[in-house]
């Protein structure tokens, strides 16, 4: 039996799909190797409670979102749309040069050439040729494939609406430290999936801001994270990438 009303249409939902795949946990881009500077911030000695990671979450990981890499994806799927590979080159190339330590560009190139590569892998294959001309295309235009700047890409060629791809990176980032926060922390599930919770009422705010900012303002000075992530690259032991 026909369950769909008359105002239904499931071709309207042909992006959620690809999205729920490519934010699910299992989507193995290599997300929960990263603590996002968590483990800096906790072996400095800097964050050491729920209330620490609070203040860690609203502070470098919004800021680091609103001001680098939910404004570098949009731009990045406005490129798209238009197929100017010359400003995706710049946006990469921004996005670069935007993270202070070795550490922080490393792995952002990490996730997004893992998240390209199964772009071409999964997606491609049931794409026509026009489409995958296109990403082998974009893809040279491309030089460090920085996450952001390949999920602006990717939402643009799976036709998924840029906010809800926004909203899906800024989901991805806050549970990332929220699991490494349970690694390396004493804290619960409960506890970090309260602090989500009130971190996911400002996803819209930080998209609307986001999508304010021209080029010329990308960037965030946070140097409290810059040196913990300095720190971790030298550190004697650690449990993460970055």
């Amino acid at each position: 039996m026909n369950t769909l009303t008359s105002t239904e249409d499931p071709v309207a939902f042909d992006w959620l799909a690809s999205l729920l795949q490519t934010t699910d946990s299992a989507y193995p881009i290599g997300g929960f190797s990263h603590s996002g500077g968590l483990e800096g911030m906790v072996g400095l000695e800097w964050i050491g409670s729920v209330e620490g990671l609070r203040r860690f979450m609203h502070q470098e990981v919004a800021e680091t979102l609103a001001n680098v890499e939910l404004p570098l994806m949009h731009m990045a799927w406005e490129a798209a749309i238009h197929d100017d590979g010359a400003l995706l080159t710049l946006l990469d190339d921004t996005s670069e040069a935007a993270r202070f330590s070795a550490e922080q560009r490393l792995a952002s190139r990490r996730l997004g050439m893992q998240r390209w590569t199964l772009l071409e892998k999964l997606h491609a294959r049931r794409a026509s040729e026009e489409w995958q001309g296109r990403l082998s295309i974009l893809g040279q235009h491309l030089p460090y494939r920085h996450l952001c700047v390949v999920g602006g890409v990717e939402a643009q060629l799976l036709n998924t609406p840029i906010s809800a791809a926004m909203v899906a990176l800024c989901h991805q980032t806050v549970t990332m430290v929220g699991q490494a926060a349970m690694k390396i922390m004493r804290i619960g599930q409960t506890s970090v999936q309260s602090l989500i919770t009130e971190m996911a009422m400002r996803y819209p705010h930080l998209v609307v801001h986001a999508k304010s900012l021209e080029l010329d303002e990308v960037g965030t000075s946070l140097p409290v994270l810059d040196i913990a992530t300095a720190w971790h690259e030298t550190a004697n032991a650690r449990m993460f990438l970055s």
